[in-house]
């Protein structure tokens, strides 16, 4: 038959209308009759699945890409930085010096010896390297880190091979300037004052100052450090001239020196009370030291013992910092006393989803825990401001400094801004009290997002109403073509955020890390101070004065960092300088990955289907305006599943997903298992909460990788989330809200698991991507559900293999033996096994010609423990073993397969798979089903190829699949087609080919078979359109009246359609073709896969009407309507 044939009339003959109300195609299974008839053709669309291929972006200039599609454009600067580094060696500074290292030594045995030392170390660096989680990869969405900027990576590079050391001006002339200047331009974009010159500096409109530190850990650190040092400052102030003034003959200056109050009234420090001395303005008490100097230069005191050293030592004497808080505090004894007040260093308040490194820092500094306050957050994981207003109206009665109070904008796992506008607010309302406290913003995560307030072609920061009108969407008939820059779509902040970082400027200090949001390299932590004097309370002596000031500032001496590499603050400057801190570059990339987590908020929030064994429950709620509005068909419908074009002028669409979701780009969510109340035909959640948190711990697993061996391919990971858990204590209404609405135990105090989604990629929806990804996480739950509800079998599995062979090693691939009746073996579960080596002998002796290799389990297991390893795996185990001959000794000559070679784990001895061993019984089964000998025997699983729960696949999908569809599978020799069974009645099959297939349409892939052959290698999905039967099962009955299903392939030739990635979205479908005359059909099950099956023991799926049993999703109200009291559909 000729590719001609492959039309839609004999993709689709024979299939069963269906009596359900028409909706649109599920993905995952062939996109439509039209796409698969123009593949056949070798047609090229410029469609992906019927929506228009958007145009790259400027912002895909910026990455290496997922695919490492811009290599070219990244070996080249590679190279042209080494180049030039290799010229500056050679020519900048002493050109005329001689060589040392002479071609004379390079011919030296040693020397070459140590050459090879080095390509092997790195090719051994580079192999264990290869099983790093792919933070690059869209199907990276758990962690707070993705693929970072071409320029950073490049000027990180360019800088290390100068091996800067940022921590002094003579170790890093050039890298420390740089940190000066990337300094500066975030200070800018945060809305601080930049003065070129000191003098502009002020106390009401103060020049501020940042840098570079390790990490958000050590500028958390640093800024509590700062501001703990400047509470007690006035009372420094207050000793050292009580007790210093005359001798250093400033009594004069003393009896003048006064300071602006909360109330903006002159007070002199010499009457200040212990409390005004403790609440002094911010600004004004970190200018004390400046005003002093004033304050003497203006009284024309001449003393060589007042020049600025040694009036700052003399300062620095009488710090707490300096004397230790015991003696700092006896020395304010009596004070203390006299204004019945207990001496205390204050307290320190954060939000309870602050990051760890405010515990390390209130420990650290000597705080104590209890001094740091954990203020419990509202149901948006946001910082309660009426519970911090009790607080600090409690710390006002009983006159209790406060120190400062943490707004973290965008929390670790929930990505939450706090409320900065209202906190300015309550500060203001304090300070008319007369307390007031230092305010830090840790924007770690969220603080890069002020680019998008930036205006490129002013660089000036817009006001709230300017950015709120900009870009506003405008119909028309067609879609719009919009700049060059931006065609990926971009969602602008929600009013909420971009209300606090237009107040961002307004804060003391600010946290925010090049190396999370400015997607720059570890280390690159950022911290910046609205007023930049705050620094001399960090300096251990006054050493900077002749070390350097202004343009030469020593950053070092005012830090907690030692050494750091210049190279991290080369990379920032470069990324900075490519893509520009406004709303054009970082502005731009923030929003389109804004919008990508607006679009997996969409996911989850309809990911649920009334038929599922759990419930779904995003972190924060949608929005009460929004929720009767947008139900769960209306998000999958308008968002989920329409045309770009569409969406970006669905202006509905797009305000839901600006106002609703997360704040910062991380979706928190858990979920719960239910269970079918037969009584009320309803489900029922699950009230106990250490079951809710095993069914996280079991989902996670499958969607994480945090260890070297097994690999993230072997152990069939595709997608990487998060996990946490939410406490009482810590997310206060979020964890009362999220217990409710997953109808746990109300008086079980304990805490519940949550998921972690970050979505960083900017362009989740190119593709279709992002359904890719729905459709693993729905499998994957439903494996989980399994995980906990599957009862343990002796568990049978089928293998194609012929093992007959003398050159036979032990390996395999093996099948469950599939049931739908029981749903503990409702999987289509496939993987590669190996043998113990000192068995496959025993095993070989059994063979004989054809027969069918089967396999008990001795003891009983899931399915789950199967495919997973349960809590047996032994991970990161050392080789005991020698691996095969590197293929990349001559990186110039090498190719594809080599790089495959490279790059794969199959060659692992058996003892060297980390995964348990499983007890096995082999045998052979002849074809009238007689066993023929038995060998007890362990295996371990090799890789996992499929595992499949057909209870997701009955959910989701309307009907049989529109053409047979198959599970192609190979390993170096042999390919393999296993029958993919879809829903009650359908069977299973194996089909050995008698060649490897080569994809026939795309030229590229035709010329080089070894990615697809490694595409087998992991599992490809096969479409056979010729079959006359459609998708759909060829029925019998049986003299038992058993539903048993015929084999509905005739033929031992077709021409096929397969799905590079697994079936979805993500890959290009290829045809191929496939034969099988020789081994051909090795094992036909469709009669035992459906026996047993009766409707009326899945409730959940069907509903009684009368005598007939009838799906429950023919119920138009279970997917149009949502009630108001639930989540489903």
């Amino acid at each position: 038959m000729d590719n001609n044939s492959l039309t839609p009339q004999h993709s689709f003959h024979g299939r069963r209308k269906s009596t359900r109300k028409a909706k649109h195609m599920t993905w995952g299974r062939v996109r439509s009759h039209l796409l698969i008839s123009n593949k056949a053709r070798g047609t090229v669309e410029t469609f992906v699945d019927g929506d228009a291929q958007e145009i790259w972006p400027k912002s895909a200039a910026w990455f290496l890409g997922p695919k490492a599609e811009n290599s070219d454009l990244l070996g080249e600067l590679v190279k042209s930085a080494v180049d030039l580094h290799v010229e500056f060696r050679k020519f900048k500074y002493f050109p005329l010096d001689p060589n040392y290292v002479t071609s004379d030594i390079k011919e030296q045995k040693s020397f070459k010896e140590a050459e090879n030392n080095i390509r092997d170390g790195l090719e051994e660096l580079s192999s264990r390297l290869n099983n790093s989680v792919p933070f690059f990869n869209f199907r990276s969405q758990g962690h707070m880190l993705w693929d970072t900027t071409i320029a950073s990576n490049i000027g990180y590079i360019a800088a290390l091979f100068y091996n800067q050391n940022n921590v002094a001006s003579m170790a890093s002339g050039v890298t420390l300037q740089l940190e000066r200047e990337v300094s500066k331009e975030l200070c800018a974009m945060v809305g601080y004052n930049v003065y070129q010159d000191e003098k502009d500096h002020t106390t009401e409109n103060p020049g501020s100052w940042g840098h570079l530190p390790n990490g958000g850990t050590v500028a958390n650190l640093e800024a509590m450090w700062a501001a703990r040092c400047l509470k007690t400052n006035g009372l420094t102030f207050r000793k050292m001239l009580d007790e210093k003034s005359d001798k250093l003959g400033l009594r004069k200056v003393y009896d003048k020196f006064t300071f602006k109050n909360l109330k903006g009234e002159n007070v002199l420090l010499k009457k200040a009370s212990i409390w005004e001395l403790l609440n002094i303005p911010i600004d004004e008490a970190i200018d004390l030291f400046d005003s002093l100097l004033e304050n003497i230069k203006k009284e024309k005191i001449e003393n060589k013992d007042l020049d600025f050293d040694n009036l700052f030592r003399c300062v620095k004497n009488f710090t707490l910092e300096q004397m230790g808080a015991m003696d700092f505090f006896r020395m304010f004894k009596k004070e203390y006393k006299n204004a019945n007040m207990e001496p205390s260093m204050g307290k320190w308040f954060s939000p309870g989803t602050r990051h760890y490194s405010w515990d390390t820092g209130a420990n650290i500094l000597g705080l104590g825990r209890d001094n740091l306050v954990k203020v419990p957050v509202d149901q948006h994981s946001r910082m309660d401001l009426l519970k911090l207003k009790e607080e600090l109206q409690k710390c006002l009665v009983k006159k209790i400094p406060v120190i400062g109070v943490t707004v973290v904008f965008g929390s670790t796992q929930e990505g939450a801004v706090d409320d900065l506008e209202n906190l300015l607010r309550i500060r203001e309302v304090f300070e008319t009290k007369g307390l007031t406290f230092y305010i830090h913003v840790d924007g770690a995560w969220g603080g890069y997002f002020a680019s998008c307030l930036v205006q490129k072609d002013k660089l000036m920061r817009m006001r709230l109403s300017t950015y709120s009108s900009r870009n506003n969407v405008t119909r028309s008939p067609r879609p719009v073509r919009r700049e060059a820059c931006d065609p990926f779509l971009d969602a602008k902040l929600s009013t909420h955020f971009t209300t606090q970082l237009v107040c961002l400027g307004q804060a003391n200090s600010i946290t925010l890390d090049p190396h999370k949001s400015g997607f720059c390299p570890y280390p690159a932590g950022g911290l910046l101070y609205k007023n930049g004097n705050i620094r001399k309370f960090l300096a251990q002596t006054a050493a900077y004065v002749s070390h350097g000031t202004g343009k030469n500032d020593e950053i070092n001496l005012y830090g907690i960092d030692g050494s750091k590499p210049g190279a991290a603050s080369a990379g920032v400057w470069l990324s900075h300088k490519v893509i520009g801190l406004h709303n054009k570059g970082y502005g731009l990339l923030l929003q389109q990955s804004t919008f990508s987590a607006g679009v997996m908020y969409a996911l989850w929030c309809s990911m649920e289907r009334r038929q599922d064994p759990f419930t779904i429950v995003p972190g924060i709620p949608i929005k009460e305006n929004f929720k009767n509005i947008w139900t769960k068909s209306k998000i999958r419908s308008e968002i989920l599943e329409a045309e770009t074009g569409d969406l970006r002028m669905n202006e509905e669409a797009m305000k839901f997903i600006k106002e609703n979701g997360p704040d910062t780009l991380i979706n928190s969510l858990s979920i719960n298992i239910r269970y079918w109340d037969k009584k009320t035909n309803s489900w029922e959640n699950n009230k106990n909460v250490a079951k809710q948190k095993d069914f996280i711990n079991k989902f996670y697993k499958r969607c994480s990788h945090s260890y070297e061996k097994p690999s993230m391919v072997d152990r069939g990971i595709q997608v990487i989330l998060n996990s946490t858990i939410w406490t009482k204590n810590a997310n206060g209404g979020a964890y009362k809200y999220m217990k409710e609405a997953l109808g746990l135990d109300e008086k079980d105090d304990e805490s519940i698991g949550v998921i972690i989604n970050t979505s960083m990629s900017p362009w989740l929806r190119a593709q279709k991507t992002f359904k890719r990804i729905g459709l693993i996480i729905r499998n994957e739950m439903y494996n989980a559900y399994g995980a906990i509800h599957d009862e343990p079998q002796n568990l049978k599995l089928v293998s194609p293999n012929l093992t007959n062979s003398p050159e036979w090693s032990g390996s395999i691939f093996a099948e469950l033996e599939t049931s739908f009746s029981n749903p503990s073996l409702c999987y289509h579960a496939l993987g590669r096994f190996v043998f113990d080596s000192k068995d496959i002998k025993k095993i070989q002796e059994i063979s004989s010609g054809k027969l069918l290799m089967r396999i008990v389990t001795r003891e009983k297991m899931t399915v789950y423990d199967l495919m997973t390893g349960g809590d047996k795996e032994n991970i990161n185990q050392t080789p005991t073993q020698e691996r095969k001959p590197s293929s990349r000794k001559n990186l110039a000559m090498e190719n594809i397969k080599d790089k495959i070679e490279f790059y794969s784990d199959s060659d692992f001895h058996y003892q060297d798979i980390a995964m348990p061993e499983v007890s096995v019984t082999v045998f052979y089964e002849t074809k009238d089903g007689k066993i023929q000998g038995e060998v007890d025997t362990k295996m371990k699983l090799g890789r996992v190829l499929r595992y499949q729960h057909l209870g997701r696949d009955f959910v989701d999908e309307d009907d049989y699949p529109p053409s047979q569809e198959y599970f192609l599978y190979a390993d170096d020799k042999t390919a393999y087609l296993s029958h993919c069974p879809n829903r009650w009645p359908d069977f299973q099959q194996q089909i050995q080919l008698d060649q490897i297939p080569v994809p026939q349409a795309k030229a590229e892939l035709k010329n080089c078979p070894e990615l697809f052959e490694e595409a087998m290698k992991r599992g490809v999905v096969v479409y056979l359109p010729q079959c006359e039967t459609g998708g759909r099962p060829v029925l019998s009955r049986s003299k038992t009246k058993t539903t048993v299903c015929r084999d509905p392939l005739e033929c031992h030739f077709y021409n096929a359609l397969a799905w590079s990635d697994q079936g979805a979205f993500t890959g290009d479908m290829e045809q191929i073709t496939l034969k099988f005359y020789d081994v051909g059909k090795r094992w036909f099950n469709g009669k035992k896969i459906n026996a047993g099956y009766c409707k009326v023991d899945f409730p959940h799926l069907y509903k009684q009407e009368g005598d007939m049993w009838m799906d429950r999703r023919e119920d138009d109200s279970d997917y149009e309507v949502d009630s108001s009291n639930s989540d489903s559909d």
